[in-house]
């Protein structure tokens, strides 16, 4: 069978390029592992202004359930949890400073949508068994013995690429020597819808609200630091001590899930008609909440290239500025974000009263605030 595109994993990224293909009248088939695991997932994600402009030019944002509007972001360095935050407050710039939704909520709203597309087609249960990769022509077996050709290939499988694996394209990384702990709590207290970060000794921790009185928390935590506190019998007392008791009592509603924090960067973006997108092309820290929306950023710029492109689509060059403009804005943000975390993770003492001061210092002036939100929304951040 012939088609004009094939996607490789219905993920939120993958989902929303085939949204955005068929919005440009392309043929899309989609060849998913298992789709049942991306509908069951609870992870937490922070959206940005972009991203829910995105969503919604697609009318998929109208549809995703339980989005939790932040009112304020506060951000606490070391013991200035007893002391004052750094905070941003919507009302006071009258814009829109994020929002948080889970995974499940997100996907199910895609898969809603693409059901309802004729240019779509999804393979579930599906998985690639052999690539011919040609300038022009992609040309897929497989597992269930289907042949498809395609003008392009797009991979959006996530670090795991089988694409990769098959092209022999390798991932630059950066080993930030740190473990994720990534989990659901509920607390007695309300957030008030505030976004919470913690930078401690031992790496930042992110309270992102889900409801009122339920919290994701994303903890790194540098590998010389991993303790008792982290565990499931431990890590609720921890969290009631860094917060001062603001949520009141905390328990534990998830398991933890727990993983080696690493950055990446694809060594191509695109090889022949062959593309890499969103965590198949370039994973960063998650201390400022870019991973999902520098994957959307990546979608946009697609969107972008086949609205503006005066060339023929399945030219071998058709998707080239996107691979060079991309890679130079993931590159750009996994090294700030790396600067970032180990800056806040020194203990020189001259270095800390400079972050202290510097913080103070911004929170007395509304102008550098505005200026930090307009560019965290231009950058796809929250944080």
């Amino acid at each position: 069978m012939k088609t004009d595109t094939i996607i490789v994993g219905s993920g939120i990224i993958g989902m929303s390029l085939a949204n955005i293909l068929s919005k440009n009248n392309k043929k899309v088939i989609i060849i998913e592992k298992n789709l049942s695991n991306n509908l069951k997932n609870r992870r937490v994600y922070a959206l940005s202004e972009k991203t829910k402009s995105f969503f919604e030019s697609i009318s998929v944002w109208e549809n995703i359930i339980g989005i939790n509007q932040l009112d304020e972001m506060k951000l606490y360095y070391r013991d200035c949890i007893l002391n004052d935050a750094l905070s941003f407050k919507r009302i006071d710039f009258n814009k829109n400073i994020g929002y948080i939704a889970e995974s499940n909520n997100i996907m199910k709203a895609l898969v809603e949508k693409i059901n309802q597309d004729e240019n779509i087609t999804l393979y579930d249960n599906c998985s690639i068994n052999d690539i011919t990769n040609k300038f022009n022509n992609i040309k897929i077996i497989t597992t269930d013995e289907k042949i498809i050709e395609a003008k392009y290939l797009f991979s959006c499988e996530g670090l795991k690429s089988d694409i990769k694996k098959y092209l022999g394209i390798d991932n630059l990384y950066d080993d930030y020597d740190s473990k994720a702990k990534v989990f659901n709590i509920k607390h007695e207290q309300s957030n008030k819808r505030i976004a919470t970060q913690i930078f401690l000794k031992s790496g930042p921790v992110a309270f992102l609200p889900i409801s009122l009185n339920e919290s994701s928390i994303v903890a790194s935590i540098r590998n010389n630091f991993i303790s008792d506190n982290f565990n499931e019998d431990n890590i609720c007392s921890f969290l009631e001590k860094i917060t001062n008791n603001a949520l009141g009592k905390i328990e534990l509603n998830s398991k933890i899930l727990s993983f080696d924090l690493v950055g990446f960067d694809s060594e191509s973006y695109k090889i022949g008609n062959t593309l890499f997108v969103g965590d198949s092309a370039h994973s960063v820290h998650p201390l400022a909440g870019m991973g999902l929306n520098l994957g959307i950023s990546d979608v946009i710029e697609i969107n972008e290239v086949i609205k503006g492109s005066s060339q023929i689509f399945g030219d071998k060059n058709f998707f080239s500025g996107y691979a060079r403009k991309q890679k130079v804005i993931n590159k750009k943000a996994r090294q700030q974000l790396k600067i970032i975390e180990r800056l806040y993770s020194l203990e020189n003492k001259v270095i800390m009263k400079i972050i202290n001061l510097g913080m103070k210092n911004i929170q007395k002036s509304s102008f550098l605030k505005e200026k930090i939100i307009n560019h965290a929304n231009n950058n796809l951040s929250i944080f």
